[in-house]
Formats: structure tokens, sequence, C-alpha cells
């Protein structure tokens, strides 16, 4: 007598739509995971990888999302679709999370020093990564945190540029 399996029976189409999704997922993981690593940082952004920001939260050593397609039920399919369907509409590539981050980075310097960034400056930034840009706000909270009661953004911001952009900060008027 034949066994019957305790798994969902999916049919090619459903199987297919759970490949596909976990397919861009993972490669989208992968390739931040990768960018990251380069610059020496091991978490990566919620914002582009959701709850996989470290390696240790991965179903296996390559894989951040597991590619199964075996299910115990309809509602684990489900959720399972779901939460691939949403990660695909809601998260941003690597690319299009460094061009937000650039403008925000951007925007913060200039409302702290209340000024304009030099156009060198603004094009040094525009070269940026994501994990640079992460680094200079790491770097920006440590000063912040040095500073501790005499705490003023505009300092921390002064001593963080200077580290990134040493030549600008003359221009810059600090």
């Amino acid at each position: 007598m034949a066994k019957k399996s305790d798994h969902l029976q999916l049919n090619a189409a459903q199987k297919e739509e759970i490949r596909r999704l976990t397919q861009l997922a993972n490669r989208r993981i992968r390739a931040a995971e990768k960018t990251y690593r380069k610059e020496g940082l091991k978490v990566l952004p919620r914002e582009v990888v959701g709850e996989y920001q470290i390696k240790e939260k991965w179903a296996s050593s390559k894989n951040p999302i597991s590619r199964s397609i075996k299910f115990v039920g309809q509602k684990e399919y489900r959720q399972q679709l779901q939460m691939l369907q949403r990660f695909e509409r809601s998260m941003p590539s690597i690319t299009d999370y460094t061009k937000v981050q650039r403008d925000k980075t951007r925007q913060a310097i200039e409302t702290s020093l209340g000024t304009d960034l030099p156009t060198k400056t603004s094009k040094k930034m525009d070269k940026l990564s994501s994990p640079q840009l992460s680094q200079f706000w790491n770097n920006f909270s440590d000063k912040s945190a040095k500073l501790g009661v005499k705490y003023s953004s505009k300092d921390a911001m002064e001593q963080t540029i200077s580290e990134f952009f040493s030549e600008d900060l003359k221009a810059i008027g600090g």
C-alpha cells in the first residue's frame, strides 16, 4: 500500500510561484550580504532584507530563505507565499536603498550644519555605497555618544565629516 504524504500537495503553478519568489528574495538578500561583507559589515539593513539581517538567521549557509516547497498544511503555504509576495513588493533593491540613504544623509548633514553641502562633498556623497553610509552613521553615533552631555548635532556631524571628507570641512566652514 502506498504511503500518503504528510505534506500539502501543490500543483505545478503553485510550486513554480514559490520557487520564483524565493529565488528573487534570496538573490536580493545575498547581493546585499555580499556588498556589506566587502565593507566588513555583518548586519544588513532591515529595510532591504527584512528579518534576514544576519547569517545566523538564514535557513542555510547559502540561502536566507528555505527553498523547500513542502508544507504541512494550507495555512503554512499561504503564510510563506504572502511573506514572499510582501518581500518582493515592499523591499527595495540595494541600489534603490543606497539612493534613498544618500538623499537622507545629505539632508541630515545640511540640517545639522545649517548650510548646503559644497558641490565637491555632494559629488563624493554620490559615490558612497550603502555600507559606507552605514559606517558614516555608526561613526556619527559614536561621536554623539562620546560628547555625552556636551552633545551638539553640529559638533558630532563636523567631527564625523572631518573623518569622511576632511578636505571638504573647510569649505563648509568647520
